[in-house]
């Protein structure tokens, strides 16, 4: 009778932390939106997201900027350019560098092969207003060295995207 119940609680207690690491991962989701880019390069020109309705609630969030570059990108780091709109209102817009490379040429993002992923934070514990539509853009502003104006099209990455997530 014995071995019986500790067999049962070793099984409720197993199905607890399953259920309870469930829990946890499902409030950690948020949303997360990319953007695939042509063979000619991220431009100048902003890219759009704009964020659904069932993402608002009072909890606060971090947005993160994520970019998924190849070899063909030739810089070690990056300028973006990053505006939050609600509405009609600009909320915010940062300039924002981020490297993509270390001293040793190595990218710094998750991945294998070819194509790395880089999670970039933008901001961080923001409560998203109850105001439609919220949207975020973001462009490119990379110059060559001794060049004062900026690349065009930026080779190399090949989708822009956000998370944003639970605190």
């Amino acid at each position: 009778m014995k071995k019986f119940d500790k067999n049962r609680i070793k099984g409720l207690v197993l199905i607890l932390l399953i259920s309870l690491l469930v829990s946890n991962c499902e409030q950690k989701k948020g949303y997360s939106a990319y953007q695939s880019i042509g063979e000619d390069g991220l431009g100048t020109s902003p890219i759009i997201f704009e964020i659904p309705e069932n993402v608002l609630d009072t909890l606060r969030k971090n947005i993160f900027i994520r970019l998924r570059n190849n070899n063909n990108y030739k810089y070690s780091n990056i300028f973006l350019i990053v505006s939050l709109t609600v509405g009609e209102e600009q909320i915010t817009n940062d300039t924002l560098e981020y490297l993509m490379a270390s001293p040793d040429g190595k990218w710094l993002g998750k991945g294998f092969l070819e194509v790395k992923e880089s999670k970039l934070w933008w901001k961080k514990s923001v409560i998203l207003p109850d105001e439609r539509p919220i949207k975020i853009n973001i462009s490119q502003a990379v110059r060559s060295n001794g060049i004062k104006k900026g690349v065009e099209q930026l080779k190399g990455i090949i989708s822009v995207g956000i998370s944003i997530e639970n605190e």
